[in-house]
């Protein structure tokens, strides 16, 4: 199966003061103690505002299933406020997926009220969060409501010695420290002292790979081993062999060479631009290391100028400005026993003919978008870095390899 990449990024609290009555009532990271504790702070919490008060937040008793939010708002103002709730749970862990709502409550001039939402733990590990945050919304052209800036933002640890944790991580998975990772093997694959050999390879992998990029992880990489994909979708949702996003790395034991999602966790340090880069990056590094990087990506067995080389002679061929524009590579739509060792066989080109450090640049300026005006920029930025656009390279791309019957 195609190894497949899932992102996310935390949001990032901006304290910048609003400039309307909202104020900024702050932002707040939970503090390292049990969930009751949480429960706790927030029932004291008191959020103020010029025109607003919030307070008694009540988190309810968090477990896994519908779970209700209550608080006192009070509106101070002559004038009509509405105030916008956003709740967002996160089960911990690499468990998925995270369920997020968002609610608007109209608040009369001088009125006090009670507020209610729901909220859902589809799971709930020892590391799931709720997030809680409190904004006006923005009423833009065409009746449209956007969320505003958020004025309150808290983040509370709602599975920290919650007897209500139905995720026994000890009894799934056996763990092992490195350098570099923690490792979470599946029980089930009975790995036993085999599993300290398949930490110290990936340790020799990271290392490989950092080198040859110039890029490393700060914080430890969360290795996660499933014994099958079965057990891997039920609890992360992926249907691929292999998933990467930020520190964190989930595969199925053996379907994945181990290079390859490795590269997307380096390398995201460096941006995240169109799938011709992040994904072409990661199937040369993969090869670089000697691994068979289109195994499970169409070609097997062949290097990744000689599948495309193999490709054009049937007439198979994505013109490097339409793949250009790509931003995702693995869906159906985007050919991916074509699109991968294309787009890894045009980064060889780019990294062999012009040098990692101008390929890094380029890694970092341009952005994964399918916006129009995006990919017309990111053509821009790349004729700013190498002098030409990047179908004004196709021909010298190709003029390497030498295509010949299999």
């Amino acid at each position: 199966m195609t190894p497949s990449r899932r992102r996310w990024f935390p949001t990032q609290c901006l304290a910048a003061g609003l400039a309307s009555c909202a104020g900024l009532a702050g932002f707040a990271q939970a503090p390292p103690s049990g969930y009751q504790s949480e429960l706790a702070a927030a029932r004291a919490e008191i959020v103020r505002t010029a025109c607003l008060t919030i307070r008694d937040l009540d988190l309810g008793d968090p477990h896994p299933g519908k779970n209700n939010f209550v608080t006192i708002a009070s509106n101070s103002c002559n004038d009509t406020l509405t105030l916008g709730l956003d709740l967002r749970a996160v089960p911990g862990f690499w468990l998925s997926p995270s369920v997020q709502g968002q609610f608007l409550f109209p608040l009369a001039p001088h009125q006090e009220r009670q507020i209610q939402a729901e909220y859902e733990f589809v799971r709930l590990s020892a590391e799931a969060t709720l997030r809680l945050r409190f904004f006006f919304p923005e009423v833009r052209p065409g009746g449209v409501t956007q969320f505003g800036r958020p004025f309150f933002e808290r983040k509370y640890a709602l599975g920290r010695h919650n007897p209500a944790d139905d995720f026994e991580l000890d009894k799934l998975f056996e763990m092992r420290a490195t350098d570099h990772f923690v490792v979470y093997c599946s029980r089930s694959l009975a790995l036993g002292s085999k599993l300290d050999a398949v930490a110290g390879e990936r340790e020799a992998a990271y290392r490989r790979i950092s080198e040859l990029l110039g890029v490393s992880a700060v914080e430890p990489i969360r290795l996660v081993f499933y014994a099958d994909a079965a057990s891997k979708t039920r609890d992360t949702g992926d249907t691929g062999d292999g998933s990467g996003y930020d520190d964190t790395i989930i595969e199925v034991y053996g379907k994945v060479d181990p290079f390859h999602e490795l590269t997307h966790v380096l390398a995201d340090r460096w941006g995240d631009p169109p799938a011709l880069f992040n994904e072409g990056l990661a199937v040369y590094v993969s090869e670089r290391m000697g691994a068979d990087a289109l195994k499970d990506l169409g070609s097997p067995g062949m290097k990744v100028d000689d599948a495309v080389a193999a490709h054009r002679l049937q007439g198979h061929f994505i013109p490097l400005d339409t793949l250009f524009a790509f931003s995702d590579i693995g869906p159906e739509a985007s050919q991916p026993d074509i699109s991968y060792p294309e787009a890894a066989s045009f980064v060889k080109f780019l990294i062999s003919r012009y040098g990692l450090e101008r390929f890094h640049q380029a890694y970092r300026t341009l952005q994964n978008t399918s916006a129009v005006e995006g990919i017309r920029k990111n053509k821009e930025e790349f004729r700013a870095i190498y002098g030409r656009l990047p179908a004004e390279m196709e021909a010298d791309w190709l003029a390497t390899q030498t295509p010949r019957a299999q």
